[in-house]
Parts: structure tokens; sequence; C-alpha cells
């Protein structure tokens, strides 16, 4: 039986590179090996990545302690720096072949496609475990932050090119979208051991011990807004005595809550009564700090897994002859849930075409661009309608991850695997390869070193270090790319805050 559950965990493993990459909690181990964790993570961290890892004994101490635990990531295929290095720090001026072959480098050929740039930002403000013989406890909150941002070529080229009647004069498409998510949890951990499972005689095995693990939690939404902006662009040559003639078609979508909501629905009414009324006496982003007040929304999640711990301390390994060794499969599931922003949630949207004839008689080009700035403001972005909706679901960055870890002295090497079941956040639909290793100079220096393939950008490479005694640890890691050119830049950081074991 025994041999059938390890062979299920690897199983698992394998088949989930086929499919996408994920979000996970970075902390400053996992973000210097990698981004991986999944069979060494421990401690009150395990509720979230997996937390039958409550019941490792990665240090002597039962009880851990942590404050201000804090991981940021950010990158994309829109953050490719190799393409900005090479056009806009060298004092080129961007114009003709150089604007288009940077481009061209940067989107593609295709006024369509999209280029797209994520930041995740996680803190566990506090987080407490507690490890016994044959079962563990904890409890642990943190706060996410998620920014999506997306913009095709199409954009980018009116960003660059301006009001161009030459590069506008075919129909161009012009997209951008954002979506933004603040959310807190509370997370309850428990994991014991199954001890109840015969376990046979395995060669090269002294012992063999499988852990499972289960961590509900509470989920408080503190503010969302989803915006999606699709239009054409047509710019024709002069007629009638005017500069340009311009044509856009647009449609948007904007989604939000709470004070920004109700803002819009009453710049919507008083616009209705009044087209003079202008969207900066009603919408003030200083007044967004009062939906900090209450819950914006409520929900449960869960995240639970199992891991299998083999002492092979007999396995004749060349340098570490006598040393403990430790071999860890693991698998869980992450993430699991979803929130419904209900106060006051609403949907702002508007369809339509909007034409300026430009220059007239008695208009100077400043006057025009006054003009062509105003109209934009009054008749594409202020004649909108507004309905109140039931809520926005948002579902949490789920996943499936796997991994193993082997643990000899002060050794530890490990290999990630990461499925994702969507494309919240950091979510991808490349698959992910985590590469990691740490080394504990004189026993409480950790130096950590890893790589991921796949994902959401190019390859990352990352380092970590800091003190980790059995009692205290205070560390931090670091990861970036070494070449964005292909599937664009990464950076990464984490901060383990103050650690204490007892």
């Amino acid at each position: 039986m025994k041999k059938n559950l390890l062979l299920l965990l690897l199983i698992f493993g394998v088949t989930s590179v086929t499919a996408y990459s994920q979000s996970r909690h970075y902390t400053s181990q996992s973000i210097a090996m990698g981004s991986g964790g999944t069979a060494y993570m421990s401690g009150f961290n395990a509720n979230f990545v997996n937390p039958a890892n409550l019941m490792l004994e990665m240090h002597r101490a039962n009880v851990e302690v942590g404050l201000l635990n804090f991981g940021l990531k950010t990158g994309g295929d829109l953050a490719n720096v190799a393409v900005y290095n090479k056009y806009l720090t060298t004092g080129q001026l961007i114009a003709g072949d150089t604007r288009t072959n940077m481009l061209a480098e940067w989107f593609g050929d295709n006024p369509e496609n999209t280029r797209n740039l994520s930041t995740t930002f996680s803190m566990s403000p506090v987080g407490v475990s507690y490890r016994g013989t044959k079962q563990a406890f904890s409890v642990a909150s943190r706060m996410r932050i998620t920014e999506d941002f997306t913009i095709n070529k199409g954009m980018a080229e009116l960003l660059t090119y301006g009001l161009d009647s030459d590069k506008f004069s075919t129909r161009t498409p012009i997209n951008f979208g954002s979506n933004t998510i603040a959310f807190a949890e509370v997370s309850f951990g428990y994991a014991r051991e199954l001890d109840f499972i015969p376990i046979p005689k395995l060669p090269f095995v002294d012992d063999v011990k499988i852990f499972a693990g289960v961590a509900p939690k509470y989920l408080h939404g503190i503010y969302t807004a989803n915006l999606q902006f699709n239009s054409f662009l047509t710019m024709n040559d002069p007629q009638y005595g005017s500069q340009y003639n311009i044509t856009h078609e647009f449609n948007y979508n904007l989604q939000t809550i709470g004070v920004l909501s109700r803002q819009l629905q009453e710049f919507e009414a008083a616009y209705n009564q009044n087209s003079d009324a202008e969207l900066g006496d009603y919408v003030d982003a200083g007044d967004l700090g009062d939906d900090l007040a209450g819950a914006q929304a409520t929900g449960f999640g869960l995240d639970f897994g199992l891991t299998a711990e083999l002492d092979i301390s007999s396995l004749p390994v060349p340098l570490f002859m006598k040393k403990d060794k430790k071999l860890r499969v693991s698998m869980s599931f992450t993430d699991l849930g979803s929130l419904n922003f209900n106060k006051d949630a609403s949907d702002v949207y508007a369809d339509g075409t909007f034409t300026y004839e430009g220059i007239g008689e008695d208009e100077t080009v400043d006057s025009y661009f006054d003009n062509l700035s105003d109209s934009l403001q009054n008749d594409v972005y202020g004649q909108f309608n507004s309905q109140g909706i039931s809520g926005i679901e948002y579902s949490l960055p789920s996943m499936f991850n796997f991994g193993t870890s082997l643990e000899i002295g002060n050794l530890l090497v490990a290999i990630d695997y990461g499925v994702g079941f969507n494309t919240n956040g950091l979510n991808s639909d490349r698959s992910t390869l985590s590469l990691g290793a740490q080394y504990k100079v004189l026993g409480f220096i950790p130096l950590r070193v890893g790589t991921r393939v796949g994902g959401y950008s190019s390859t990352t490479y990352s380092a970590g270090i800091g003190l980790d005694f059995n009692n205290f640890e205070l560390t931090v890691g670091a990861s970036s790319v070494s070449n964005s050119e292909k599937r664009g830049a990464s950076i990464g950081a984490a901060w383990s805050g103050l650690v204490i074991r007892f």
C-alpha cells in the first residue's frame, strides 16, 4: 500500500508538466531556490503551499512564530528589458525604421498581439505553528495584492506614433485592460502522521512516514476593479478644410465596487441631467481608502496536501556517508476557493462610435487638441451606462503542486512542478519547472540558489542568504532573468521577516 501511495505521487507529478504554471506563496527560502517549496517549506508558511509539511522537522524547535514575512513577484512579456535597453537607452530618435523595428521586436507583426505585465505582493503579518509527535497545528494570516495589465500592439503604436494619419489610415485595433484584486486571509492548518498505514521494508530505507495536512481559510475581500477597453481607430486624410478626420469605434466595460462604484453612478446621473458635468468633479481617488473600513467580499478557501518522508541514511552517498539523509515526495492542491465582491458592485459600460472632424477655420492646432481631449472625455468616457450587479466573482489562483526534496546534512536540493487551474495573477499557460539548492555554511548561514523554467516570463535565476539558527531566522531572497527577449522579464524579492522558534 505504501508503494502505491508513492507511485501515485510520482504519477501526478510527471503528468502535471503538460498543463499550467502557477502563482505560489513566496518566502525568502522558496524564491531563492527557484520559487518551489512543495516538499520542504515548513512551519506556518506550509499552510499556503503544503499543509502536510507542518509535520516536517526542518528545525529541532516545535513552535514557530513569524512576523512580517513578505514576497513580491512581477513580470511578463510586456517587460521586455532587452528591447527597452536596445532602443530606449541609447539616445536614438524613435522614428522611422527604428520605431517600426522596436515595436516589431516587442509585439510582433500583428497589431492585435497583446503583451502582459503582472505583479503580486503578499505579506504574512503573523503566523504561528506547533508541531507535536503525531500532529501539528497552525494559524497564519496573509494579505495579497495582484495587478494584471494588458496592452496590444495597436495601443503601443498610438503611444509611440501619436495621432498619425498615415499610420492609422487603416482601421487599427487599440486595446488595453487591467485587473486589480486585494484581499486578506486567515488560514487554520492541521496535519498529522498517517501512522496506521502498514509500511513494508524497502531497500536502503530505514523508515517511512506519511503526513497529510489541510488548511481551510477565511477570505476577506478588500478591493477589486476590472477594466477591458476595446476599440478601433481610423484617421482619414484632410478634407473640407480640416486637418484630421478621426473615427473611434469603442466599447469598454468596468466592473468595480464600493466608493468608486458609487462615484461613477453619481456622475452618470449628473451627466444625464447636464452634459457639462465633469468626471473629475465626482471621482476622487483619495476617497477609495474608505473601502478599507469594512469587508467588500467574504469567502472561504482550502489548501491541502500529502508528503512522504523516507529516511535513507543508510544509502551510501560519497562525501556524505555518515550524514542523515531524508527524501521527501509531496503533492498539494492550493488556493481552492473564490470571493464574491458584492458591496455596491456595478458594471459601467459603453459601446459607440466617436467621430471628430478636426480643425475648423477659427481653430488653431493647440485648440484642436484641447477640443479633442474634451470630446474624448465627454463623448467617449462620459457617455456610459451603469447598472448594479449582484457581485464580482474572483477565483483564487488554484493550482496543483508536486515536488521532491533531498536533505543530506546541511545540503538541501529540490525539484518542483506546478499546474495552475486558471490564469489569475502570475498563473500562465506554460508549464513550470523549479530547481533549487541550499547549503548551510557552519550550520546557520544558508546559501541558496535556484532557477525556474517556463511560466509567465523568461528563465529566472535566483539566490539568497541570511541567518537561520534553530531558534531564529532572518533571511532574504531575490530572482531575476538573464535574457528577457523571448518571454519578458521577471524580478522577485522576499524577506523572511522575524522568525522565532522554541
